[in-house]
């Protein structure tokens, strides 16, 4: 059901972006993600300019897993340091929902709560994130740790695209054992963002996000 509602979200592509889990208040923000071991769609509605509320879709895959899950998650702003020409971010995030859990024969329902903190760092040449997310049900950890390094290749106005160069990586727990590593290209044009790359492994990686 979520997952539906999330691509006609997806659909209405309107100006206005921060390239951030969230922007003003009274705002929607909208993303979606695919690769081969991990997909998302969500929205959150900032209910303040520090908090927000949404709904999520995932699925994870690998190493003999098919995970599903639709939850509700809540979106909380820590911290803010705003200087001349950059910012730095710290937020928190709580999921709840049903998760699925495929493996072999076994096929399990379960209720999950999942924590998630995040810091960024950004100017106009220059990013940096990183993340750990837990999530575990029953006997299975797919905790999930990320981070991301890059530049712009170029200053922009508003009305330009900004491209950049973003390195990814990521690790989820019980998925593989490997540290997937890829380079990306970002381009960010008023309400579009958008990355695309393809891993070390070749496996390619599409991140869509806008704010209207």
């Amino acid at each position: 059901m979520f997952s539906k509602i999330f691509i006609i979200l997806l659909m209405f592509i309107n100006p206005q972006l921060i390239a951030a889990p969230m922007s003003y208040k009274g705002s929607i923000t909208t993303m979606g993600e695919a690769s081969k071991h991990f997909s998302k769609v969500e929205s959150n509605y900032a209910l303040t300019g520090k908090d927000s509320i949404g709904i999520k879709a995932f699925k994870l895959k690998g190493d003999g897993y098919d995970v599903y899950g639709e939850g509700l998650f809540y979106l909380k702003r820590l911290m803010r340091v705003n200087e001349i020409e950059s910012q730095t971010n710290l937020w928190l995030f709580t999921e709840s929902g049903q998760v699925s859990v495929k493996k072999n024969s076994r096929n399990n329902d379960h209720f999950y709560l999942s924590p998630k903190i995040q810091f960024d760092y950004e100017t106009r040449r220059i990013y940096a994130m990183t993340s750990h997310q837990i999530l575990r049900v029953q006997h299975d950890n797919f905790d999930t740790t990320k981070a991301k390094a890059g530049f712009s290749f170029h200053k922009t106005e508003y009305n330009e695209t900004q491209p950049w160069f973003i390195l990814e990586l990521i690790h989820t727990n019980s998925m593989s054992k490997k540290l997937e590593i890829i380079p990306t290209i970002r381009l960010i044009n008023k309400a579009l963002y958008l990355e695309a790359g393809v891993s070390t492994d070749g496996n390619p990686k599409l991140h869509l996000m806008h704010t209207f």
